[in-house]
């Protein structure tokens, strides 16, 4: 019984939203529909309205107050110059290059030019990042990847005053050992931020104890940073945020939450061309996935069919709805918390997932042996046989 909760606890669930209608070809839907997200506020309006399914938590009613209004708000907002300039190792200028106004034909041009928002558009700006990019001798530290003679996930851009910044992509956190998609788990802002606060005479405050693969960007007063997620199963996934506060009902959700994360990440003060978030939703949806090497009949898969299958369905990318938190290990807080707290934590996808830790949101766990050993979810170890069957086929997903 014991290992059936999982699954019992997404269907006795009633305050969760019901799992979206699965969208069998998202980045074909998303080629479809274009044009509306593209030209018809109305039809924006719509997808916020309802992937938004708490929006009485802050962070939805700021965005419900604010976006695809029948006037103003985010809207009117002046549109990006999308025109950046690699971060160069050694300090030199790099040329500029500008991501292209054309709206792309079909799904390969989109991908094409997502590709190219994925590595190149600023999501967001914070000025300790800047710091660090001046700082050659803490990079190793805080694991940024030199690649080409430029720093990794990082861009020169121009703000909306005129001045030149440096900002983050999507690579500085999702591009880990280079692979597009994985999660950088050597990377470690929270040190360098701590570093930052320190060069400023204030006290480095609890950014150091972030750790690496943890990050906490949602900019409230509580100190709760997340493991870095693997982007691979985001085809499956029904929610989006480690408590769920996205619903993934359509496709258009995965582009608008990009587009108000690109607009928050810059202080409210420009949005991004809305063609190049579209084309970046169509890229993330079309990744290349780790592709599973552990055979069918492996011991460790009945183990998984046994006590993991309720909550990460095979079938999903091994990934699940919502759970309520009770009774699981690790830290409830982010069920909570008072800007996307929904009372639930999202099943995630494990595609991927033996490329290392740190395991669980809160990163409590180094290893996959650690996990399963202490019996994830509800403290419940298995035989030493079955543990290390499960390690191993988990390692080769």
């Amino acid at each position: 019984m014991r290992r059936l909760l999982p699954l019992l606890l997404v269907l006795t669930a009633c305050d969760a939203p019901p799992a979206p209608t699965p969208v069998d070809d998202p980045a074909g839907w998303m080629v479809a529909h274009a044009d509306l997200y593209l030209e018809d506020r109305g039809a924006r309006r719509a997808w916020i309205e309802s992937s938004l399914w708490r929006p009485e938590l802050p962070y939805a009613s700021k965005r419900l107050d604010a976006y695809a209004l029948p006037a103003g708000g985010w809207d009117a907002l002046p549109e990006m110059q999308a025109r950046t300039a690699a971060v160069a190792a050694d300090g030199s200028p790099m040329p500029w290059r500008a991501l292209p106004d054309d709206i792309p034909a079909d799904l390969a041009g989109w991908r094409a030019l997502g590709e190219r928002v994925f590595h190149e558009l600023p999501m967001r700006r914070d000025a300790y990042v800047e710091w660090l990019a001046t700082r050659p001798d803490l990079w190793d530290r805080a694991g940024l990847r030199i690649e080409e003679g430029a720093i990794d996930g990082l861009t020169r851009f121009v703000d909306w005053r005129g001045d030149e910044r440096v900002g983050v992509t999507c690579a500085l956190c999702h591009r880990g050992d280079g692979v597009p998609g994985r999660a950088a788990r050597a990377l470690d802002l929270g040190w360098a931020r701590s570093r930052y606060v320190e060069s400023r005479g204030r006290p480095p405050g609890a950014y150091a104890g972030w750790g690496r693969g943890r990050l906490d960007v949602t900019e409230d007063a509580v100190d709760d940073p997340l493991a870095i997620a693997d982007l691979w199963t985001l085809p499956w996934q029904s929610h989006i945020n480690t408590s769920g506060a996205v619903r993934l009902d359509t496709p258009a959700a995965l582009a608008i939450r990009f587009e108000t994360q690109f607009i928050t990440g810059h202080a409210f003060a420009v949005r991004p061309p809305r063609h190049l978030v579209w084309a970046l939703a169509i890229y993330v949806l079309t990744l290349d996935r780790p592709v599973s090497t552990a055979p069918a009949d492996h011991p460790g898969a009945d183990v998984f069919a046994r006590r993991c299958a309720g909550c990460h369905d095979p079938a999903r990318g091994y990934a699940g709805d919502l759970v309520a938190p009770d009774g699981l290990i690790g830290d409830h807080g982010p069920a909570f918390s008072p800007m996307r707290g929904t009372g639930f934590l999202k099943v995630p996808g494990l595609i991927g997932v033996g490329a290392g830790g740190p395991y669980l949101h809160d990163g409590r766990f180094a290893t996959l042996t650690a996990l399963v050993e202490a019996g994830h979810p509800f403290g419940d170890p298995p035989p030493a046989d079955d543990a290390a069957a499960l390690v191993e086929f988990l390692e080769h997903l």
